[in-house]
């Protein structure tokens, strides 16, 4: 499971919702919510700002692995170097893989209104 999609399922479940209900006030039947939480597929700009809407969290504590209400930056630096320094690691990755797949939607825009005019 990826980080987006175990912090989804954390979220959720705080929340004490259940796929069914998420996927209703997403506007998606709960099937393909479920592929999105198990990190089957990738959901869309718009999915992912409604589930934070819902959530009532920021897009970037559903991306990232770092926790918003703790700075990893703060911490002391012999607490846990190396398992600090993977976790950065791993939130760049992810950030940089919703990057590519934001790049691509909006060359895909880009394509659409050319195509319109």
């Amino acid at each position: 499971m990826n980080i987006f999609a175990n912090n989804l399922l954390t979220k959720r479940e705080e929340k004490r919702l259940t796929q069914a209900y998420m996927a209703f006030l997403s506007g998606m039947s709960q099937p393909n919510y479920s592929d999105i939480e198990r990190g089957k597929t990738r959901p869309s700009i718009d999915q992912l700002k409604k589930f934070s809407e819902i959530l009532e969290v920021s897009v970037d504590e559903l991306i990232s692995d770092v926790k918003a209400k703790k700075n990893p930056w703060d911490a002391d630096v012999t607490e846990n170097p190396k398992g600090r320094q993977s976790a950065l690691i791993r939130a760049i990755e992810e950030k940089d893989s919703y990057i590519k797949i934001l790049e691509r939607q909006l060359d895909d825009l880009r394509k659409k209104d050319m195509g319109c005019q």
